[in-house]
């Protein structure tokens, strides 16, 4: 590996699932939301097709979240990833922005359903 970091392939996973339910969670949407919604999930496939992990993934709790809640996980999870691995995975800067922007828009959705 020429950056010399590890893959955090298991963390990589748990991104995936998280966005997998939110994309659930948000398919009856026709907003905007979806859309980003949709292609944070494609990256998130993309890289958790390309580095699986070694062994089996959960997150605790996962189907009692709601979007906003898997969102901001999966935002947490990404933002703990060393910004050198850019190099081994090109979209991760994509991911951050889309999560980034997600969390923004859903933290407004839900002090509005309030």
């Amino acid at each position: 590996m020429r950056s010399g970091l590890a893959l955090p392939t298991e963390s990589i996973a748990r991104v995936d699932l998280l966005l997998g339910q939110a994309t659930m969670l948000t398919a009856d949407r026709w907003d905007d939301t979806t859309g980003l919604i949709h292609e944070a999930m494609a990256i998130s496939l993309l890289m958790s097709s390309a580095h699986p992990t070694r062994r089996p993934v959960g997150v605790p709790g996962l189907g009692s979240m709601d979007a906003a809640t898997c969102v901001g996980s999966a935002r947490g999870e990404v933002e703990s990833w060393d910004l050198a691995l850019a190099e081994l995975l090109p979209d991760l800067a994509r991911l951050r922005v889309l999560l980034a922007d997600l969390t923004r828009i859903l933290t407004i959705d839900s002090d509005l359903a309030d």
